[in-house]
Formats: structure tokens, sequence, C-alpha cells
């Protein structure tokens, strides 16, 4: 796979010095359908690195051979019914775009023999992203645009898609210091026989891939870890029984409806799981055997240390696990929510130690009166995100090795 920088900007001047500054990824995509007049010759004098001239939605074929003839490597040419190509097939890459949908025709665009053939798709449900992988054969390119398709976007180059396009042109698009974390420096080299995937509804915000796809390349193992965010547990659960997907970070809101889930399957349900009635990690073992655990229980221990009074805020899953961690510390808690206990604006009134929020970001919270006491420990989401993975990342290499 070669990772693909899409330069994307208001101005050509502001394109130009973007060109120059990229430092990473293995090729550059200038999006000029915006720029108006470029001038090819300093476009191609501001970077070493391999060269896609896109139109998108735009007729190029005045300006493909001049792109050409300036040193560009590639222009890309969108694909239609009666499509004449007259450039060079060898520098062409042949795409098709659907923002609503999975329309395209690959069989019909892979006749045309150019460098690269691109089908970017909308996948609405997690069964279109299989179907879009399935597709993959040497000189393709998939992509699932959105946030449904970020399930096979982010599992198609260890699939054999020759190209990711990153950057922040089209719906759903990781950003390159994100797809550097997930797919690290050897990417010609990418394989993964083994799935994992967060699943949440929404979750293409989360950092996991960020998190467990290096340490399935410090382990060394044939892994790869994505996002599934879709409208039901039963989806995703279809695909886990199928072995399509091997294990799960299980995130808002499905963290109760997993572990119904995995009563339902007799799944071995690990003592942290049992103590809050909701599991993030679900994974099926080489013997066949399903594993339910809670590792939010074992990142807030991590984290908490030995705090005496502590505030508890919210009433999911996450929040349940903070309570387990919090009552083995010994703590002294109280909870708030929205819905029953104390409510959220007493909060403000919280002579304690540790305030733990739970709830989501767009939620806003009262003020709250500076914490005097000598417990000063200090910790956010990502720190929370970090430590529970560390056990289960443990767990998804056990099922593998």
């Amino acid at each position: 796979m070669r990772l693909v920088v899409t330069i994307y900007e208001e101005t050509f001047d502001a394109a130009l010095r973007a060109i120059r500054e990229l430092r990473d990824g293995d090729m550059v995509e200038l999006r000029a359908e915006k720029l108006g007049a470029i001038d090819l010759q300093a476009v191609r004098a501001a970077t070493s690195k391999p060269i896609i001239l896109t139109h998108r939605g735009m007729s190029v074929d005045d300006a493909t051979i001049g792109a050409l003839d300036a040193g560009i490597d590639f222009v890309d040419v969108e694909w239609r019914e009666g499509l004449r190509i007259d450039a060079p097939r060898e520098r062409v890459v042949l795409s098709h775009h659907d923002y609503e949908g999975v329309s395209g025709d690959l069989d019909a665009m892979r006749t045309f023999g150019c460098a690269h053939t691109k089908l970017a798709v909308t996948p609405k449900t997690l069964d279109e992203n299989q179907t879009l992988l399935r597709s993959i054969v040497p000189g393709v390119t998939v992509i699932g645009m959105g946030e449904r398709g970020l399930y096979s976007r982010i599992l198609a180059p260890f699939f054999g898609s020759e190209l990711a396009f990153v950057g922040n042109a089209a719906p759903g698009q990781l950003s390159l210091d994100r797809a550097l974390a997930i797919y690290g420096d050897q990417r010609e080299t990418l394989r993964a026989t083994n799935v994992f995937a967060i699943a949440g509804n929404p979750a293409g915000h989360s950092l996991s891939p960020t998190i467990h796809n290096p340490l399935f390349r410090e382990k060394g193992v044939d892994a790869a870890y994505t996002i599934a965010s879709f409208e039901t547990f039963d989806e995703i659960a279809s695909a886990f029984e199928r072995g399509d997907i091997r294990g799960l970070s299980i995130t808002a809101p499905f963290k109760e409806k997993a572990f119904a889930y995995a009563e339902s399957v007799g799944a071995q349900i690990h003592h942290n799981a049992r103590s809050c009635g909701a599991i993030n990690t679900l994974v099926r073992m080489r013997d066949g055997c399903v594993v339910a655990d809670n590792t939010d229980v074992d990142g807030f221990e991590m984290l908490i240390g030995k705090p005496a009074r502590v505030a508890i805020v919210g009433a999911g899953g996450t929040a349940k696990a903070a309570i387990v961690a919090a009552q083995r510390a010994g703590a002294q808690i109280t909870i708030f929510n929205r819905s029953s206990h104390e409510p959220l604006e007493k909060l403000r009134d919280f002579d304690g130690d540790l305030i733990i929020d739970t709830i989501p970001a767009a939620i806003e919270l009262p003020p709250i009166r500076t914490i005097t006491a000598s417990y000063a420990k200090s910790s956010s989401g990502l720190d929370l995100l970090h430590a529970q993975a560390i056990r289960q990342n443990e767990l998804f290499i056990e099922a593998i090795t």
C-alpha cells in the first residue's frame, strides 16, 4: 500500500505551501478544482514524491496532456459510461465516487488497464463493507466513505488495496497522523487475517485503531484493528459470529447489550464484566470459546489510585466500571447523573478528592469548585483509553497466538 496525502486548499499558494512542507506519506494528490489556473511546473518542483492531479467533478481533458508534460506523474479521471481516455493509461488513476451508496462497475473500469483503478463508495452496513473488501484485486484501490465506511476504509490496505488517501478532502478520510499510526512504516507488506474492531454508535472519532494496530505490529501478529460504527449491536454481533471479526472493543451505547449477548452465547464472562453488568471486550479464542471482559475496570484502577471520596458522573457502562474500581479502592462514592441518584446540578457542591466524568463531551457539566484535598491525580479520557487497552490487547493477542 502507498499512502497518498490529499492537498485540498482554497488557494494555489496555500496548496503549494502544503506540498512543500509535507514530509511524510508516499504520494501527493493535489485536488485542484477550487484553484483555478495553477503553475504545474511549480507543483512538480515542490516535492520529489509522485503526484496525482485531480479535478473532482470537472473535466480534465484539456489539462491532462499539459500536466503529464510538466512531469505530473498521474492524472485522476472520473469513470463514466462511454468514457474515452486519450492520456497514456499507465499515468491515469481511473476513479468512481458514489457519495450516497455503493454503485460502480469495477469490472468495466478494470478493462481500461489504467495504472490504478479506484472505487470510492459509501457503504451503510457492515455487509456492504465486507462486499467492498472482497472486491479487492491487484491494481485496485477501494475506499469506504463516511462514518459507516470507516470499517472498510481502514481495513482495505491490509487486504491488498493499493492506495490509501488521507487528509481532509472526503467524508471519513483519516488524518495523516492517524494513518501513520495505523499503518506504520512497512506499508508495502501490510496483511491481516484476524480482524478486531471498536463497536459503537457513533465510533468514528475513536483513536483505538491508533493504539491497537501499533501494538499488533510491535508483537508481530497477523491482525488489524478497525472501526465498526453501525446502527445496532446485532449487526456487529452477526459478523462476530461468522468469524469476520475476531474480537471487539465495545463502547457506547453497546456495553450493556454486549453483556446480554455474551450471556446468551454462554461466553466465559470474567469477574470485572460480571461485577459491572457491562463489557467492553469480546473475543473468540482459538478453541472457539467466547471471552467477555471489562478492561475499563483495569484502566480505572491504574489511574485513580486510592482516593477517599469520589464523584462519578454518568449512568452507562463506563460509569459502572468506574464504580467497581472506586469500590475496590475503598472510596466513598457519590453518583451524579440525569436520571437518578444526585442530579448533575449538585456536582458543584461536591467536596471530595476525585471526579470521574463518564458522560458524553457534548453534555456540559455545571461549574465545579476547586478540590483542595491532598489527592491531586488528573487524567483524561485518552489516559483511560490507553490504560484499558493494555489488558484488552493482551486478550486479543491471546486469542490468535
